[in-house]
Parts: structure tokens; sequence; C-alpha cells
């Protein structure tokens, strides 16, 4: 009974390391995907502050420091971000939704004639640098998430292969070598029983 428990133990445990071994494939070409996503949004990002920085030194060398911030301070608002739940293979994570963030000139709450063009470019230029920190945000926290959850399943499979499947096959080793040993006993004591019966007659 101990031996047949001990192999179904190991036929449950191979089972798991077969999933687990497939799961951590599967996540592992996630990874690589999100790796090239994580590549492009974060050179488009440099790119993007680049042209931001450059815009607003332009706008603050027309227009004078006073003039943005007071700009910049009639176009404050909230940003429209929402959060929902995605699932890859048992990792969840929180997948990030926009829209809006880019306006037109005369949609920055601001008196659109009044404001120069030099200043406009850099509130233009500035939304499109946030929306490309938010993609970023967006691809490396599920970039670290898939990560992580990569590492726990190479944990298990470690654990499985080391320690578990060699343990589980040992005692199942022992419990043959018992019962092996147990039958060539058996063996033996009838070979004797069979000899005194024999001597007997």
């Amino acid at each position: 009974m101990s031996y047949l428990l001990l192999k179904a133990q190991d036929e449950a445990a191979r089972g798991a390391l077969g999933l687990l071994r497939s799961r951590r494939e599967a996540l592992a070409r996630e990874l690589f995907a999100i790796a090239d996503q994580a590549l492009v949004t974060r050179d488009a990002l440099e790119g993007t502050i680049r042209r931001a920085t450059w815009a607003l030194a332009v706008s603050l060398g027309l227009e004078g420091r006073s003039d943005v911030e007071s700009a910049a301070f009639a176009s404050r608002r909230e940003i429209p971000v929402s959060f929902s739940e995605q699932s890859f293979w048992g990792v969840r994570y929180q997948e990030a939704r926009w829209h809006g963030i880019v306006r037109s000139a005369d949609s920055r709450g601001y008196f659109f004639p009044g404001v120069p063009g030099s200043t406009h470019a850099a509130a233009r230029e500035f939304e499109k640098a946030l929306e490309a920190v938010l993609r970023v945000v967006a691809v490396e926290t599920r970039f670290r998430k898939i990560g992580a959850e990569i590492a726990k399943a190479t944990r298990r499979i470690n654990v499985l292969n080391e320690v578990i499947l060699p343990d589980l096959r040992a005692r199942m080793r022992a419990i043959l070598l018992s019962l092996e040993e147990r039958e060539r006993e058996d063996i033996f004591r009838m070979k004797r029983f069979k000899g005194r019966r024999g001597d007997r007659k």
C-alpha cells in the first residue's frame, strides 16, 4: 500500500512538473515578446522627452517663465486613466487604459489666441511624453510580473526535480528492496518446508 501511494504521488509530481515546464515556456515566450515592446517604448519615451524638453526650452526662451507657468496652471486637469485586471497563464496584472491625454490647442483651458505657438507646442509634446510614460509603465509592470512568475516556476521545478521526486523514488526503491528481500525469504522458507516434508516422507 505504501508503495502504491508513493507511486501515485510520483505520477502526480511528474504531472505537476510537466505543467510547470509548459507554463514556464509560455511565460518565457511572452516575456521575450514584452522585452521587445519594452525596448521600443523606452526608446520612444526618450525621444519624446527630448522633444518635449527642447520645446519647453524654446517656449521659456521666447515667452519667459511667468507666461509659460500661467499657461501651465490654466491647463491643469485630472488624467483619465482606468485600470482593468488581466490574466495570462494565471499571472494577474493591472492593464492601464487612457484616452484624451493629447488635447487640441483650444481645449487646454487657457485663452487660445493669447498663448503663443511655442507654448502650444511645448504643451503638446509634454502630453505626448505623458502618454509615453504610461505606455512604459504598463509594459514594464507586466514584464516584472511575468519575470517574477518565471522565477517562482523555476524554483518549484527545481524543488520537484531535486528534492521531491528523488525522495519519492528513493522511498519506492527501499520498499521494493524490502519486498524483494521478503520474497526471497519466503522462497527460502518454502524450499526448507518442502525439504522437511520430503525428509518426513
